[in-house]
């Protein structure tokens, strides 16, 4: 069942929704992912529902927590998206409630004991007046004492001065229906004043000997560092803020680390 659209107030175009309207594709190029679920499920089990997942996707994180029976809400901006979360649901017997919105700017129908942004969403707000405005929208639909989680890369100085400019394979896998590679070459360019990835993609597909196809995509997202992040979510009001270095709970020890955050509401 689709919900009500999200408010969508006072907003400019934001510049990534190319990637994610074939909501298929996005799905082959993305299907190794699957190292933050056990993460994200565990909390949305000990939270026990309602959970709200900001930029929810085709349901990769979603889906997986219906089928362990807590009840969560999906907000995301692009309705293609949507639609895929949708009908992967239906297909496993599951009602998936969507709401289409942008997570600066959204009003649900609830609170919540727990918000996500899985898989680096939140680097999609490329400036300080949007991540505070994002932040402060999720903390506004928290529950007393609820808990915000998200995770984002951290940015290794390797990666910065390595990768840059360099066209280089990010991803191979292999399309179920033809049983044939799909590679994925990124050119990432990082702007070290503006802390700005922008990543020129190109999806090549081989359906049939002797033939490719061609997908090219772009986007562009905002890296923090991690006092940065603290700042941000104090901005936001978020009473208390613990930053780890993986999904295994550890420390945030090396710049190789991915940076998971926990923020409560008081």
């Amino acid at each position: 069942m689709e919900g009500p659209r999200a408010s969508l107030r006072r907003l400019s175009p934001v510049p990534y929704t190319d990637p994610y309207h074939d909501a298929a594709l996005y799905d082959l190029v993305y299907a190794k992912v699957r190292d933050d679920i056990p993460f994200y499920l565990s909390l949305a089990r000990q939270a026990g529902g309602p959970v709200l997942e900001i930029a929810c996707g085709t349901g990769r994180v979603m889906i997986p927590i219906l089928e362990a029976g807590v009840e969560i809400h999906g907000l995301d901006l692009d309705p293609h998206m949507l639609a895929e979360l949708r009908r992967k649901a239906a297909a496993r017997g599951l009602e998936a409630r969507t709401y289409q919105g942008d997570m600066r700017d959204f009003t649900m129908p609830g609170r919540y004991r727990l918000v996500i942004v899985p898989f680096r969403a939140f680097l999609h707000m490329e400036s300080s007046d949007d991540q505070i405005r994002a932040l402060l929208c999720m903390r506004e639909h928290l529950e007393p004492g609820g808990l915000l989680a998200l995770n984002v890369f951290y940015p290794a100085f390797e990666t910065l001065r390595d990768k840059d400019g360099v066209r280089w394979r990010s991803i191979e896998v292999t399309d179920p229906e033809s049983g044939r590679p799909i590679e994925v070459y990124d050119v990432s360019r990082y702007d070290r004043v503006r802390q700005q990835l922008t990543v020129a993609r190109d999806v090549i597909q081989r359906k049939e000997p002797g033939s490719e196809t061609v997908t090219r995509l772009g986007f562009s997202l905002r890296w923090i560092y991690r006092f940065e992040m603290e700042l941000l979510l104090r901005a936001a009001g978020f009473a208390r803020v613990e930053i780890l270095g993986g999904f295994d709970r550890r420390p945030l020890t090396r710049d190789t680390d991915e940076m998971v955050v926990q923020a409560w509401r008081d």
